[in-house]
């Protein structure tokens, strides 16, 4: 009688870098990750409006743009480090913080500013939008990177609304003749934050729903607050 060959035994499928971390140890790595962050996209910002002023550079030092990298490391927190949104609450916090705060001592630094900029009210006026904006910014890229479709609809939507809302007062507030090019890059980027969803079509396309009253609410606030670009 003949006898069945053994099965053969399949590798296993590469781990995470995170794998075998505790829940504290992936806490604790985020970090350094996030100050690291942070001094890249203070310093970073005012290195790009110094060398290279335009469009790009406008738009780097925009509130949209230094609220949606929260969102962007949360994301990556998620997906890499399998850490959750409140994990990713507190790094966008301390990224943001960070970033104000390296901006501020680049200036000092690269300008000639005033010392006194660190711990001025204006710093600490940012230094609270940092702990506002960063905690619900990390969270919603966590949530838009997790794997439950409800917050990642809610997460993707705030992430795109944020950037489209600001194109949209830019565009609505323009005068006649004005240079789009901030609005249409903001546009673009929030565009590429629903594409980023596309291998879950259905949180694509009730993110995309859910932006259009939500990129008006947006836009709403950045003319009523002043605090856009």
């Amino acid at each position: 009688m003949t006898t069945m060959p053994a099965p053969a035994v399949l590798p296993a499928a590469p781990s995470s870098p995170s794998t075998g971390l505790s829940p504290w140890s992936r806490a604790a790595t985020t970090l350094p990750i996030a100050a690291g962050a942070g001094v890249l996209l203070g310093v970073g910002d005012l290195w790009w409006n110094l060398h290279s002023p335009g469009p790009g550079a406008t738009v780097a030092n925009s509130c949209a743009a230094w609220a949606i990298a929260p969102f962007v490391l949360g994301a990556f927190l998620t997906l890499v480090l399998r850490t959750g949104a409140a994990v990713a609450a507190v790094a966008g916090v301390l990224m943001l913080g960070v970033a104000v705060e390296a901006y501020y001592v680049a200036g000092v630094v690269w300008l000639g500013d005033d010392p006194s900029i660190v711990t001025s009210p204006v710093a600490h006026y940012w230094l609270v939008l940092a702990v506002v904006v960063g905690s619900a910014l990390g969270a919603a890229g966590s949530w838009a990177a997790g794997g439950s479709a409800g917050p990642a609809i809610i997460g993707t939507a705030t992430g795109a609304s944020l950037l489209l809302g600001d194109a949209l007062q830019l565009w609505q507030t323009s005068y006649a003749g004005a240079d789009l090019g901030e609005a249409r890059i903001l546009a673009i980027l929030g565009a590429l934050v629903l594409a980023a969803s596309l291998r879950r079509p259905l949180v694509t396309l009730a993110a995309a729903v859910l932006c259009v009253p939500a990129s008006v609410l947006v836009a709403a606030i950045f003319v009523a607050t002043g605090v856009w670009m």
